[in-house]
């Protein structure tokens, strides 16, 4: 299926300043359509607040953050490229709610484009990243926050363990790879396995059955899979990585794999995850 339905998540801070280049290019790219989520968070007064209820203040506080995203969305319009309609959603929720809110809008698109955290940290204060990627069941772009310019997909680099989150990314990332000038399957040995075990070629196959001719890369067996995955694309000059994204739920909060952690956290290029 193409690519014609893509949501990017608005930052009135300009920390999304780079994912936003990279969904507004990308939207060109594939003639699709582009929807910005602002998300104004909602107060409320604490539970030891004392005195009369700060109704005024807190719709004050709701406004200015309200407002804050619609200023980002013009700000985001104006610099789209000729050709793409762009429209914006607004969420208006307390932080946890939003956040949920957030995972089921991302359900009704192909694709959501969203940055990483300024300071590399994959916690996400608002939740964002983990919404759109545990809570949505769709593809998630996520874009460092050194990314520069437009969208550069001409090289892939795709992780693969024959695990059923890789395949899912692997499907989801198809309507991408069509375009690539270069593919690369990357595989890690487990270590002390068999070399006739290891995955591969197989999806290599499958590949080459849709057109795309992948090139089989073995990587050494790491203890850090996402940090031998950052090295290996930056070495390989990759434009981005395909990888299922790994995690579980504990007590309703979803709690990022070692590897999806590692990737996250110093990631250098963009990265088309699905869980």
């Amino acid at each position: 299926m193409p690519i014609r339905d893509l949501l990017v998540v608005l930052d009135p801070d300009g920390r999304q300043a780079p994912a936003h280049a990279f969904a507004q290019s990308l939207a060109a790219l594939h003639k699709a359509h582009l929807t910005a989520a602002g998300v104004a968070l909602q107060f409320v007064a604490p539970v030891s607040f004392a005195g009369d209820y700060p109704y005024d203040l807190l719709a004050q506080v709701t406004e200015q953050a309200r407002a804050a995203q619609e200023q980002a969305f013009g700000t985001l319009r104006a610099s789209t490229p000729a050709g793409v309609e762009t429209e914006m959603v607004l969420i208006e929720a307390l932080a946890g709610v939003a956040a949920n809110r957030l995972g089921e809008l991302a359900r009704h698109f192909d694709v959501t484009v969203v940055g990483q955290d300024g300071g590399g940290v994959v916690g996400d204060d608002a939740g964002f990243i983990s919404a759109v990627l545990f809570g949505s069941g769709r593809p998630v772009f996520i874009v460092p926050y050194i990314h520069k310019g437009p969208a550069r997909l001409d090289h892939a680099l795709i992780a693969w363990d024959g695990g059923l989150a890789a395949s899912r990314a692997l499907a989801a990332a198809m309507p991408v790879l069509e375009r690539c000038k270069r593919i690369e399957v990357v595989t890690i040995a487990p270590r002390g396995a068999p070399v006739e075990e290891l995955p591969g070629f197989n999806i290599t196959r499958h590949l080459a059955r849709h057109g795309l001719k992948a090139e089989l890369r073995q990587l050494a067996p790491a203890d850090e899979v996402g940090s031998a995955l950052l090295s290996h694309a930056a070495d390989s000059g990759a434009d981005f990585l395909v990888m299922g994204g790994y995690g579980h739920s504990r007590l309703r909060e979803f709690v990022l794999g070692g590897a999806t952690r590692q990737v996250l956290s110093a990631m250098t290029l963009p990265v088309l995850m699905t869980h």
